[in-house]
């Protein structure tokens, strides 16, 4: 896989790259260190171990310096940002995006779907929860990973235009 995502990296420009594996990260990080090309650890569920480190991607979270070491960025599901009770209702947000940004690492939201049940909070209204991890007086997420681009798309220009 690093030999592709070299190679294919030549002659064209490729502005992220996510993985979440440390160790790939780590093996590319030199050959991207003078791009522009930004380099971002996907964290999967908080139970989940990952391969290369043999820790949970929750003992992961609690430590953002190290993730900087090797990454400019974090890919998130929305839940470790904004969590849901079993009743789909919104919990109050964590610190992580705040946590990232003092560390200077971008923080992006993933698990983003129009066909889910979303949290009562966003009135059934997609375009609302992305609202809600841009504008919320504490903290603006850098990007979203969706799996319908023109829901995120109409959000930003409703709020662009408030």
């Amino acid at each position: 896989m690093r030999n592709f995502v070299i190679d294919a990296s030549k002659g064209n420009l490729v502005k992220y790259i996510s993985s979440p594996e440390v160790e790939f990260l780590k093996s590319i990080m030199t050959t991207f260190k003078s791009t522009t090309t930004k380099l971002i650890f996907r964290f999967l569920e908080v139970n989940k171990t990952e391969p290369s480190t043999n820790q949970t991607y929750g003992s992961l979270l609690k430590n953002l310096t190290f993730i900087k070491t090797f990454a400019s960025g974090v890919l998130v599901p929305k839940s470790y940002i904004w969590p849901v009770d079993n009743d789909f209702y919104l919990q109050p947000s964590t610190s992580l995006v705040l946590d990232a940004h003092k560390e200077g690492l971008q923080v992006f939201g993933s698990d983003f779907m129009n066909d889910v049940q979303l949290a009562y909070n966003y009135s059934y209204d997609p375009a609302e929860e992305y609202l809600y991890f841009m504008d919320n007086g504490r903290f603006c997420v850098d990007g979203v990973l969706s799996d319908n681009p023109v829901t995120p798309s109409a959000a930003f220009s409703k709020f662009s235009t408030l």
